[in-house]
């Protein structure tokens, strides 16, 4: 089934991917091998599901599996690679990883990103002459409000590599006096935009020049660059980082060491880095004469830097026998005391960003449930260990374990149930809180699977089930009435649909490989999930009341998963079978079992099938024990006599426990005891019995098969 599951995979994300790529310009030649991929993995899953299917097809999909894993899945990692080697200005390594990743994703765009690598490359090593010779080429050609961010960029490039002599000159002559240009800017002006026209250019090109004219020695310049700043950043909040940068920089090349030490405190200048703030403290150090401690800390700051930064810092050591006291004019030195008295500015960090925590605790949920059950209880492929971790087995919930619902939307079957559930709802679960937010989320989900668990207990034929599919599928539900209804509020359409498009197929897949879901679950849940993402839309009039409502169902919904974690915790799987008080007839024999046992042609129960019956003569045990292992070996794959017996026999019966085993559909073993056995009886017959029960079971409540057995009477 995993190998099902991949061609699966490939067929639809290659499909997507594809299907988006031959669109762009550059990436036609990339788009169109990803859907060669998808058609190949289409044509290997249909060599598997169809019995007469020429042999070829599963060579198609061998390879179609092997090409989607290049295109979509090595090369785009080792480009990742690339990117963290360019980050750290090991360009060689990168640009070799970007060869090998341009082999394995033809036409992907690497080849663009090649070439911005040698640019970046160029610019590091301080070769950036073609780079601003194409830029002044493009300014020539670019309209008039494009022409001052070309100018920025210009002197931006002069700044990086150090050529402050180049800056200054190309800002004197085309930067200030800039405000003319600004002013073509759209109003109404952003606060970026109000910032960058009160000071002629944007404040990261403002404040690195006025460094330059500091490390160039023309600190009256810099001060009076400084003091402008201070001014036109006066009561803004968001404009402190450039404050912060611009007394930082400016006491530094004044050598004010004191308050610079002041100013690069980890407090003060948490957004800067460790090196930056030690590099900042060894220029005061330096301008204020003191060489052997510049000397020092310029030493520390090399040890944590790497690349350019590291060459400026080398630099400096070559000066340090040189290093005087720098002699202040006097507006800078009085520039220098009042900014010196003043506390340092507060940069407030960016909030990070909260992310989708409703999302995130759901899949912990899931994840933690599944740990606790793999750890304290067993395999979760065992059916016995699937009811003692919570699955909804309707015979327990009818007995008033109404936990079960809940509990069973964080019990999964195996390893691969887990997998596809917990990936669709983290890839749904992130959609839904875009558009609905985290609370509405949880209560879509939680809504959706008790209707889904509802649902199956109602008109399942299905004893014993479990997952969260039925979430996911209402969190799918809402997700799809949300843009279908509300098409006009959401932008991000395209990119929305694409997504969901792809979780759907992926989702209908794993049904079409695995036809034994449980379909009524799974249509409640969608169908809950819509109505109440129609219900609780925040596209709709009455969003605020829903809303109230919607924290009111999440919050309702984390005391009942408490309360049901709980309740499954204390209730053993004993407890939840009940006494054996439940008179039962089996064939020609009556026994006496729990409520939830049902008789017939043979015993029913949650993961239990057991047959009995009369035999005559004395070989009737030895005949029935041979028919059922002869039966054994033909039901299951491996067959074994138990050698540490779980279900001891009552007195009067003598028989074999059986450890037979099977692979499932997702290649998971399962194991199962088989306990056959007979009883003589004073009128020379005999009771016979054969009984089927997952290990997980047997290990759990043996007494209940020994006290079943005990029970038996020939009627």
């Amino acid at each position: 089934m995993y190998y099902e599951l991949a061609l699966i995979a490939v067929a639809v994300a290659a499909g997507y991917w594809g299907s988006y790529f031959v669109r762009g310009q550059t990436t036609r030649t990339y788009g169109a091998m990803l859907l060669v991929a998808a058609a190949l993995a289409a044509i290997g899953m249909y060599g598997r599901k169809i019995e007469d299917a020429p042999p070829w097809c599963g060579l198609a999909g061998a390879i179609g599996l092997g090409a989607a894993g290049c295109l979509l899945v090595v090369g785009p990692l080792i480009r990742a690679a690339a990117r963290r080697f360019a980050a750290n200005e090991r360009f060689a390594i990168a640009l070799r990883l970007l060869d090998v990743a341009d082999v394995l994703a033809p036409g992907s765009g690497v080849a663009e990103e090649k070439a911005l690598l040698a640019a970046m490359r160029e610019i590091s090593g301080g070769h950036i002459d073609q780079t601003i010779g194409a830029l002044t080429a493009a300014k020539d050609r670019a309209p008039a409000e494009a022409k001052l961010a070309i100018d920025e960029r210009i002197a931006m490039l002069y700044l990086a590599a150090y050529r402050w002599d180049d800056a200054i000159a190309h800002a004197e002559a085309h930067l200030f006096g800039a405000d003319v240009r600004l002013g073509e800017l759209t109003a109404p002006a952003s606060p970026a935009v109000a910032l960058r026209r009160a000071l002629g250019v944007a404040p990261p090109v403002w404040v690195e020049l006025l460094g330059a004219y500091g490390y160039k020695g023309d600190l009256e310049q810099a001060a009076r660059m400084l003091a402008r700043l201070e001014t036109v950043c006066a009561g803004r909040d968001d404009a402190a980082i450039w404050v912060h940068r611009g007394r930082m920089m400016f006491l530094a090349l004044a050598g004010r060491v004191a308050a610079v030490e002041a100013l690069v405190a980890p407090r003060a200048a948490r957004h800067m880095s460790r090196s930056a703030r030690t590099y900042w403290y060894a220029v005061a150090l330096e301008r204020h004469g003191d060489g052997r401690a510049a000397h020092a800390a310029y030493e520390k700051a090399r040890a944590q830097s790497r690349g350019r930064p590291r060459q400026l810092i080398e630099r400096a050591l070559e000066r340090m026998p040189d290093a005087q006291m720098i002699e202040l004019p006097v507006f800078a030195s009085e520039l220098a005391a009042r900014v010196e008295a003043e506390a340092p500015p507060a940069v407030a960090l960016p909030a990070a960003p909260v992310g989708p925590w409703a999302t995130r605790g759901l899949v912990i949920t899931m994840l933690a449930w599944a740990g606790v059950i793999a750890l304290f209880v067993g395999d979760s492929n065992d059916a016995g260990v699937a009811m003692r971790g919570g699955a909804l087995v309707r015979a327990f919930v009818e007995q008033g374990e109404w936990w079960r619902f809940i509990s069973s939307l964080f019990v999964h079957v195996g390893g691969l149930h887990l997998f596809v559930n917990v990936a669709g709802l983290w890839m749904l679960g992130r959609l839904c809180e875009e558009l609905f937010g985290p609370a509405r989320t949880i209560a879509i989900a939680a809504v959706a699977g008790i209707a889904g668990a509802f649902a199956t207990y109602a008109a399942s034929p299905v004893d014993v089930a479990a997952g969260s599919s039925a979430a996911v599928l209402g969190i799918l539900g809402a997700v799809f009435a949300e843009l279908t209804l509300h098409r006009e509020r959401h932008r991000v359409l395209r990119r929305l649909a694409g997504r969901v498009a792809l979780v759907t197929a992926a989702m209908l897949g794993v049904v079409f490989i695995d036809p034994s879901g449980v379909v009524w679950g799974h249509g409640g849940g969608l169908l809950a999930g819509a109505i109440t993402g129609l219900a609780l839309s925040p596209s709709a009039r009455w969003a605020k009341p829903a809303r109230l409502v919607a924290i009111a169902i999440a919050g309702a919904f984390g005391g009942a998963c408490i309360a049901a974690a709980v309740l499954v915790v204390r209730t053993p799987l004993a407890a939840s079978f009940g006494p054996p008080t439940h008179a039962i007839d089996v064939d020609t024999v009556s026994l006496h079992g729990p409520a939830s046992f049902t008789g017939g042609p043979i015993l029913d129960g949650p993961g239990l099938d057991g047959r009995f019956s009369v035999g005559v003569g004395p070989q009737a045990l030895t005949d029935w024990t041979a028919q059922a292992t002869d039966e054994a070996h033909h039901e299951f794959e491996q067959v074994d006599v138990a050698t540490a017996k779980l279900v001891p026999l009552p007195d009067g019966w003598q028989g074999e426990e059986l450890v037979v085993s099977a692979d499932n559909a997702d290649g998971a073993k399962l194991t199962w005891r088989r306990i056959v056995a007979g009883k003589s009886l004073a009128d020379g017959r005999s009771i016979l019995a054969v009984l089927d029960m997952p290990e997980g079971m047997a290990r759990a409540v043996p007494a209940l098969f020994t006290d079943l057995l005990a029970s038996a009477d020939a009627r």
